[in-house]
């Protein structure tokens, strides 16, 4: 199987992220050595997730007026920022995006486009030059 064992202490998000993540990255993840930051990163979107429903859709409350009158955004949406902060450097530690994966050493496969047959084309030029009028 491509995705390892669920830890089971995942939620319903990060068992979803679980799967996505372990089967978008099979070709470079291990198993051994990547299973336990997996498990954290995955923890963390479930407690975003959590955050997230427990503020609400009213964008309001993710602001409060302090004792002293002064309007401060809420703890939870701090929390959330420092975890998507968190997520973004672990799933960059894991290879999760071209720069990563070539700092990793990993090949990246690209599905050939137009522009590349036309960056094609225009390499096979040799010795071309500018003539004057």
């Amino acid at each position: 199987s491509v995705v390892p064992k669920m830890p089971t202490n995942l939620g319903l998000v990060g068992q979803d992220y679980w799967t996505v993540l372990w089967t978008g990255g099979r070709r470079h993840l291990s198993e051994l050595h990547d299973a336990p930051l997996m498990n954290r990163l995955c923890r963390n979107f479930d407690k975003i997730y959590e955050l997230e429903n427990w503020l609400g859709t009213d964008v309001t409350n993710r602001w409060y007026t302090s004792p002293n009158g002064q309007v401060v955004t809420h703890p939870a949406v701090k929390q959330i920022e420092q975890m998507d902060a968190q997520n973004t450097a672990w799933l960059s530690l894991l290879g999760f995006t071209p720069s990563d994966r070539a700092r990793l050493g990993l090949a990246e496969i690209r599905v050939a486009n137009e522009l590349d047959a036309y960056r094609q084309r225009k390499s096979n030029v040799v010795d071309a030059e500018v003539v004057p009028n």
